[in-house]
């Protein structure tokens, strides 16, 4: 039967840092992947859904493309291809407050063929000084079939954008139901979210050095409560003094943070327990990446 109606899987690539995560969430209309100023904050494949009449876009957030330095990098960079190859549409993002660096031609490398067309996206309009300069200078790294300039943070151009994808887009059915807006079940979302304020909490090597993982959730003592236990991974002694801070001031931090936000996200009040603990190298093991969901 012939229908009207489109969907398709769009991959959102590019070196660390563009703004991957900030888009994903802007066009999905609601958070779905954590932020930050920290470089590879992503680190799993983060699907968001687009719902609109006649259409359904399903984005789906990769890595960081880049030089991987411990097997938890080379995974990363290994989703990011196998997503991109993967996919209907290739959306492939760089910063335009700059122009083309060697991360950039790295990234493209990395991406390599990719049987989908591939989308030229130049984000941070907000900032970018000479936006229509740096695109071009873009356009020369690769067979970019359209490009768009936006800003993924206040919204410009988000349309022009959406106009873009769903102009390549093919006729199917929706993938999923109209309330969904995300793959992700509420564990992974809590240990993101307290990953997130760890990440915007730290410096130096920390926010790379830590993971994050529920070790119970269940209903709490009173009506409409959460309860859970999360353990904060790191890989030295002196990191884990670090996370917990003066008196486990950091720790207590974090923790607050991430309940506030939380209990926005699931509806419901949070007791939120937080322990952190050594697993050394854990980035290089492939063991514990397996028991920490790094598949």
């Amino acid at each position: 039967m012939k229908t009207d109606f489109k969907s398709g899987f769009v991959a959102l690539v590019g070196k660390p840092n563009v703004g991957k995560s900030t888009l994903l969430n802007a066009l999905v209309g609601t958070k779905v992947a954590i932020t930050s100023p920290q470089p590879q904050t992503t680190r799993r494949r983060v699907l968001g859904v687009v719902h609109r009449p006649g259409y359904q876009v399903v984005l789906v957030d990769t890595p960081g493309l880049s030089e991987a330095r411990h097997e938890l990098g080379r995974r990363m960079v290994g989703t990011a291809q196998s997503e991109g190859r993967d996919a209907d549409l290739v959306l492939f993002l760089v910063d335009l407050t700059h122009p083309p660096t060697e991360a950039d031609r790295e990234a493209v490398s990395l991406l390599g063929k990719t049987r989908a067309p591939c989308l030229l996206v130049g984000n941070k309009l907000d900032r970018a000084k000479r936006p229509e300069e740096a695109l071009e200078a873009y356009l020369q790294l690769a067979p970019f079939v359209e490009s768009v300039i936006l800003s993924a943070l206040t919204g410009k151009n988000l349309p022009r954008l959406l106009q873009a994808v769903v102009k390549r887009l093919q006729p199917g059915p929706p993938f999923y139901p109209p309330e969904q807006v995300s793959d992700q079940n509420q564990r992974l979302l809590i240990e993101e979210v307290i990953r997130e304020k760890v990440l915007l909490n730290t410096r130096q090597e920390i926010p790379h050095a830590v993971a994050v993982q529920v070790e119970e959730m269940r209903p709490g003592t009173q009506a409409d409560t959460v309860y859970v236990a999360a353990n904060l991974y790191v890989e030295r002694e002196g990191q884990k003094r670090i996370v917990i801070g003066k008196g486990g001031a950091l720790l207590k931090k974090i923790g607050q943070q991430a309940r506030e936000e939380l209990q926005q996200l699931l509806g419901s009040k949070l007791f939120l327990e937080l322990w952190v603990k050594v697993k050394e190298d854990w980035r290089e093991r492939p063991d514990w990446l397996r028991s920490l969901g790094y598949e």
